[in-house]
């Protein structure tokens, strides 16, 4: 499928590394079907840049939209341009695939996905690690083995390799949107509350600016969820050594995975059991008495190397998903209402870490 029989075509809202970089790099695979069109973007070298790619590139936003030259418009400034900017693309009759985080607050998303409506056009949001390989092995293995009564998650992002701890670029700047909690907090938090679909209760966040000026480069996030789970949720760019990246609990075992890329995953379970009926001493102020207790013993435990089945990692799987929307023929992966939740728990944390308690939902 080459650039001309691709069925889909993409304008850019802006073009620096991720446009540039990961966002055109995927639309020009042969299996995605969406092809690369035009660019819009203040900076002189960034529009020189995707013309010598053969793009056409517009310095107003006007004239950027009133080209008709594609049918997806992928914005992918800095984060306090999204929600203007998605509105402006959907007011024009376009559909949008924004970068993440969404906006800046939950009424930003929440205007944007009012104007979807209004529109009628596609919205979605750039939460591709919900497709991210160490995500889907714990989906799978919750799916095939039953580890009981799930009580704890823990999902962990940066650390490793000497990290110092720094936020880069405009991403040191606060009123750009900055920090390590929407550049990377988003992701996993993100993650979490698509694996775990259930209603939040409370949450209760410590942030911290250990190496920027403005901005967050760490963060710890617990969420209590109405069933009685407790996720935590961490982001760093400080840690200097490597971090698990999940910890699965349940009553009955446990599932784990190393890495960011899915390495060092596995699944720990009982596979025999039994109860034993036994006394154990139990102390009155003046007498030593026995009880019977029901003592639980573990026969046989179950190792599992994790994934069962293969699982590439796709990172074009985001595209073939809105590709597959339009079309009528998929639901979106990353729906904006779901968004929205993650936003709000997102204030939530904000909030607990500001005032320093724990946060009803």
């Amino acid at each position: 499928m080459n650039s001309v029989t691709k069925p889909h075509k993409i304008g850019y809202i802006g073009f620096g590394c991720m446009a540039g970089g990961y966002h055109y790099d995927t639309a020009m695979r042969d299996d995605v079907p969406f092809a690369p069109a035009a660019v819009f973007d203040i900076d002189p070298g960034k529009r020189a840049i995707a013309e010598s790619r053969g793009l056409r590139a517009f310095d107003n936003l006007k004239d950027f939209l009133d080209s008709k030259l594609f049918d997806l418009v992928v914005v992918a400034t800095s984060n306090q341009f999204h929600c203007p900017y998605t509105c402006a693309a959907l007011d024009a009759g376009y559909n949008v695939l924004c970068e993440k985080p969404a906006g800046l607050s939950s009424g930003e998303i929440e205007k944007m996905i009012d104007t979807a409506k209004k529109s009628g056009k596609l919205l979605t949001f750039h939460q591709n690690r919900r497709v991210d390989r160490d995500l889907l092995i714990v989906k799978e293995a919750l799916e095939k083995f039953d580890i009981g009564r799930i009580f704890t998650v823990e999902n962990r992002v940066g650390g490793g390799e000497g990290s110092t701890g720094q936020m880069f670029g405009w991403r040191r700047f606060k009123n750009h949107g900055g920090g390590l909690m929407l550049d990377w907090g988003v992701h996993v938090l993100d993650q979490t509350l698509y694996l775990i679909n259930e209603p939040v209760k409370s949450v209760w966040a410590q942030i911290e600016r250990i190496r920027s000026e403005e901005t967050d480069d760490y963060s710890k996030v617990l969420i209590r969820f109405e069933s009685g789970l407790t996720a935590q949720v961490e982001a760093t760019s400080f840690a200097p050594m490597p971090l698990p990246k999940w910890t699965v609990i349940g009553s009955d075992g446990m599932i784990t995975v190393k890495d960011i890329e899915g390495n060092g995953a596995g699944l720990m379970r009982i596979k025999r059991s039994h109860t034993d009926d036994t006394l154990s001493p139990y102390y009155e102020p003046d007498r030593k008495e026995t009880r019977p207790q029901k003592m639980f013993r573990v026969d046989e435990w179950e190792t599992v190397d994790l994934p069962v089945t293969p699982i590439p990692q796709d990172w074009a799987a985001v595209y073939k998903n809105i590709a597959g929307a339009l079309d009528g023929k998929e639901k979106l992966i990353v729906t904006p209402e779901s968004v929205l939740r993650c936003f709000r728990v997102i204030e939530a944390a904000v909030k607990s870490a500001e005032e320093g308690r724990e946060i009803e939902f």
